[in-house]
């Protein structure tokens, strides 16, 4: 038996060698455009087939599935489908910038809805395609190969008069590397060719003020800002592009009202107008978007228009802000300049491919000029030939009637006249016709025309300046026949975040006139409530209710608060309420960041324009008084303002402007009062230990603290809901008696501790173990006694219940 003989390889070798050829393919065959053309190899064979088949701009529409089986059965061996879709494209007018193609039938939509069947539709050359692609074909400016099987030749590139790839764009995805290219305008582009060939060393700048950016068949905003030049100087960048949207007043009818309404005309390229219109729907459904009442598409043949109707009090910049922000309308376009040139990928900016198609153009007019003079002096030299034997005729029939056969007579012409073959063939080939006068004159006219151009075509060959003049002279008849205005509107000098500043501030004056306060709430929510509803909120005051969300923090809504947060373990971080006032929202982890939501002690607001100090107090005693510096109020980072150590927290902590007096509250009761006036109590660094206000016994623990004004009233609140009233003139100051004012009529039970202390301009809202909460105003309790020592104990807790959270809230007056 015959024992086959197998090599042996390197599977690692064959894998390389295999992959490599595949990608290769691909990135050459498939997925990038060629420089010069700006066409992918399926588009390249689609124009081809159809030139082929004749369907030129005035010949009547063919059935697309004629072109499709062209284009397989002759050069492209792949997918139907594939070289359909590649079709369609080439038709919609929403996809390209300038179709090649135009069609007769349902080729798709904005809404993204498929194309009817390919033997439906049907196609032929757009006049754009046929002139600037297709007319100089058959004049030897490109090279052929042969196709798949060889059986037909192919052009390796089209003639391309004008570079395709920046008016239509392009984009692929091939292994390991990707194309997305934009469409400009035609009438941009010309200038700046025209601009590059008329100066070589033309700068940059004024490059990009001749094309000033993408255009995009769909519309839409550019905001032109240093990305776009990014993009056009390094070939690859990130531009933004929006919608565009307006406002309008609806009149819904007789005798209804007026309503606000936001129209959108035009939505960022290759976006879908059904999918936004979904997607929109979904966000204001699930409360993402507010201010929304309804959304309809009524959208004809005349343009897009989906009308999003408002709500009555909602805030229209607010609105276009939001959907700008949080969908599609607004969207960035990721550019690379990726196309091959001479088969190979390359990266180019907008300056080197324009100076790239500039040499492919002036090669293919070079190739074209070469042609027509080949045929030009063809043409000549048959006419002189011709000439020659007119003028004495009688001796060329002497020679033609005493030859033997049609070889002997051009010998003997060619002998006799100092013919050519070529000549000599037509002399013998000359109807009777040409020895008119008529004719013979015609001749010399003809003589001469032609002999003009041979010196025209070579003049035109010898001199680059010449053929420059006419590449020029050739862009401006194109751009005066296919350039349209521009659809996607520049902005210029748009700074989007100044923009969104300007929207907040606007939603901020708003929000200020109606006396919004901000509150954070028990869950880590971070909400408005407009004044009225504010008031509201303390209809319930001094009743206890089921499972109410109890607020940890409250304040005005003013341009100068800044609102930071305490951690027990020293950490203050600032909140970001400002850029997220548009919306409710959680101070979560992504917010938070390295902050544990457990740890956190409290939070405070105060004006960034006043001096301001932050006071903290530790588990041992210890007392920090830290002033806001410049750094600290500028700053969003979180910072540390105390290193403690040996499981020592801070327990409280506020902000102090004009206060005059603290008081310290242990666990046992004790008192402790100070002036806190810089000359008593002396600003430290963040970096100090802070100062030891009060020595505790050994199980004593400091539960409170708070600033006060002389002759306020100052109320304590234990665990188990017992309710103490002090008037603050009674307390001597701790610098008096270093043991601190213990008052027998606070003394409580050992299963009781306090928890709270604050003075009378306040509010409490407490929570209990058992998911009952209250927000209390002492000041409208009714005391036990004449003395205000002992409040009534209102609350009636039940058995083994007690106060879990307790969170005091400043009084205001509007």
């Amino acid at each position: 038996m015959y024992k086959k003989k197998y090599t042996s390889i390197s599977l690692q070798e064959e894998m390389q060698r295999s992959y490599l050829e595949y990608a290769m393919s691909v990135i050459v065959g498939r997925a990038l455009p060629d420089a010069r053309d700006g066409l992918k190899p399926v588009q390249r064979r689609i124009l081809f087939a159809m030139y082929e088949l004749g369907l030129t701009p005035d010949r009547p529409f063919r059935k697309c599935a004629r072109v499709v089986g062209d284009v397989l059965g002759k050069y492209h061996p792949h997918g139907d489908q594939a070289v359909y879709d590649a079709l369609v494209r080439l038709v919609q007018s929403f996809s390209t910038k300038y179709p090649t193609l135009d069609g007769h039938g349902n080729f798709g939509s904005v809404d993204n809805d498929p194309p009817a069947a390919m033997r439906y539709t049907e196609t032929r050359l757009a006049p754009i395609a046929h002139q600037c692609f297709l007319e100089e074909i058959g004049s030897e400016t490109v090279n052929f190969s042969n196709n798949f099987d060889g059986s037909q030749k192919e052009p390796d590139v089209l003639p391309a008069q004008l570079p395709f790839l920046l008016l239509n764009g392009s984009s692929g995805i091939a292994v390991g590397m990707a194309t997305n290219i934009p469409p400009h305008n035609l009438g941009e582009i010309i200038d700046g060719l025209i601009a590059l060939v008329e100066n070589k060393e033309i700068s940059n700048k004024k490059l990009f003020n001749l094309i000033k950016g993408p255009d995009f068949p769909t519309g839409g905003e550019l905001i032109c800002n240093k990305a776009v030049e990014e993009l056009y100087d390094t070939g690859k960048g990130s531009i933004t592009i929006r919608g565009i949207i307006k406002t309008e007043e609806l009149n819904l009818g007789k005798g209804k009202h007026k309503k606000n309404a936001l129209i959108v005309t035009e939505l960022p390229y290759q976006i879908s107008k059904a999918g936004w219109i979904e997607k929109l729907a979904e966000l204001v459904n699930s409360g993402k978007i507010n201010g929304i009442s309804d959304i309809r598409d009524e959208s004809d043949r005349d343009g897009m228009r989906i009308v999003i109707e408002l709500k009555k009090d909602s805030n229209n910049e607010l609105v276009i802000s939001n959907l700008y922000k949080k969908t599609t309308l607004q969207t960035n376009f990721g550019a690379i300049f990726l196309a091959l040139i001479n088969g190979k990928p390359v990266q180019l900016n907008l300056k080197q491919y324009l100076n790239y198609f500039i040499e492919f153009r002036e090669e293919t007019i070079r190739k074209r000029t070469n042609y027509f003079l080949k045929n030009t002096l063809e043409k000549l030299e048959i006419l002189e030939g011709l000439s020659k034997a007119t003028k004495d005729i009688k001796k060329v029939i002497e020679i033609i009637e005493d030859s033997e056969n049609a070889v002997e007579a051009k010998s003997k012409l060619i002998d006799s006249f100092y013919l050519s073959g070529k000549q000599a063939n037509s002399v013998l080939d000359m109807p009777l016709k040409k020895l008119t006068n008529l004719e013979r004159h015609q001749i010399n006219i003809d003589i001469k025309k032609l002999q003009e151009k041979k010196y025209y075509f070579q003049e035109l060959l010898n001199e680059r300046k010449l053929l420059l003049n006419l590449l020029i002279e050739e862009l401006l008849i194109l751009k005066k026949k296919y350039n349209v205005k521009r659809k996607t509107k520049l902005l210029r000098n748009i700074d989007q975040n100044q923009e969104l500043k300007t929207i907040n501030n606007q939603i901020l004056e708003e929000l200020i006139n109606k006396k919004t306060k901000l509150f954070i709430d028990n869950r880590l929510y971070l909400k408005k409530m407009i004044f009225n509803n504010y008031k509201k909120s303390f209809e319930d005051i001094n009743k206890i209710i089921d499972n109410r969300n109890i607020q940890k923090f409250i304040c005005r809504i003013d341009k100068d608060v800044k609102i930071i947060g305490i951690t027990s373990s020293g950490k203050v971080f600032h909140v970001d309420w400002e850029s997220n006032i548009n919306n409710d929202f959680k101070l979560d982890n992504k917010i938070l960041g390295n902050i544990d939501p457990n740890e956190i002690v409290n939070f405070h607001s105060f004006k960034k324009s006043t001096k301001n100090y932050l006071c903290v107090l530790n588990t041992d005693g210890r007392f920090k008084k830290i002033i806001f510096d410049e750094n600290m109020l500028k700053s969003n980072r979180s910072f540390t303002i105390a290193k403690l150590k040996n499981n020592i927290k801070i327990i409280d902590s506020f902000i102090a402007n004009n206060e005059k007096n603290l008081i310290i509250l242990t666990s046992i009761g004790r008192l402790f009062k100070f002036n806190l006036s810089n000359e008593f109590l002396s600003p430290t660094s963040k970096q100090s230990q802070g100062l030891m206000l009060a020595k505790l016994f050994p199980t004593e623990k400091i539960v409170s603290f708070c600033p006060y004004q002389n002759g306020d009233i100052i109320y304590i609140i234990s665990k188990k809901g017992k309710i103490f009233c002090l008037n603050s003139n009674e307390i001597y100051y701790a610098n008096e008696c270093s043991l601190g004012y213990l008052n027998e009529k606070t003394q409580l039970k050992n299963d009781d501790l306090f928890i709270k202390i604050l003075p009378s301009n306040h509010y409490l809202d407490i929570e209990t173990n058992k998911n009952k909460s209250a927000r209390l105003d002492f000041d409208k309790l009714n005391s036990k006694s004449n003395n205000k020592n002992f409040l009534i104990d209102f609350l009636k807790l039940d058995n083994g219940e007690y106060l879990e959270n307790c969170f005091k809230h400043e009084k205001f007056l509007n």
